[in-house]
């Protein structure tokens, strides 16, 4: 009798991006804007991204990207400068990163976020990002990388928004999770900053791009 080997559960990811009311036309202008902690990374900025609008940062390592776009939304001060925000923003913001010692498990990671779903509305949820039975209730620890990006996207997909700010999304990610986040950010109606090294990936969505090394003050 020959032994069956049954295949593993492996989930197709489905991403649709949920929309929220329109923003003003402005998302975010500088001025003079000069990014940095200690010491400025960058030359002076004078950018504008309006409503609609799909931009790729792009760049080596360390040249800023991900400082320029915490500097965009608040989270660290500008070395000098200024950045003025238009109004109506619901962000979405994906991080490269999460913490390390996150010892949730990813459905009570998912329903901290949302603590009006149900546990079946929350495992359908991640589920649709790709996640197996196995993976959505383990800790978000022990994930591999591109476990823990969707499970960091499925709360950016459950949650209303109308710019979207995404710092290497791709990386980690398996070949059908970049296709399907590819095909959603494509049919996304809102506006997208999003950092990316991959050509292949953003040149089809975006309709600009922004290179870094025409900003940074390292030596490139």
């Amino acid at each position: 009798m020959n032994i069956i080997e049954l295949s593993r559960e492996k989930p197709k990811p489905h991403f649709s991006f949920q929309a929220a009311r329109a923003s003003d036309k402005l998302i975010f202008e500088t001025k003079d804007l000069v990014i940095g902690y200690e010491n400025p990374l960058s030359v002076p900025l004078n950018l504008l991204l309006e409503r609609g609008q799909k931009i790729a940062l792009v760049g080596s390592n360390g040249l800023g990207k991900t400082t320029l776009l915490r500097s965009l939304l608040g989270e660290i001060p500008a070395v000098s400068g200024e950045t003025i925000r238009g109004n109506n923003q619901f962000v979405g913001y994906f991080e490269q990163e999460i913490r390390a010692d996150n010892k949730k498990t990813c459905i009570e990671d998912v329903w901290e976020a949302f603590p009006s779903m149900g546990q079946a509305e929350v495992r359908r949820a991640l589920a649709q990002c790709g996640l197996t039975t196995e993976q959505l209730e383990s800790k978000v620890y022990v994930l591999s990388g591109g476990e823990q990006a969707k499970v960091r996207l499925c709360k950016i997909l459950n949650t209303g928004t109308n710019v979207l700010i995404l710092d290497e999304p791709t990386n980690h990610l398996d070949v059908d999770a970049k296709t399907e986040l590819k095909k959603a950010l494509t049919a996304y109606k809102g506006t997208i900053l999003m950092v990316c090294h991959e050509p292949d990936f953003y040149l089809d969505i975006v309709s600009e791009v922004w290179d870094c090394k025409d900003f940074t003050l390292k030596i490139v």
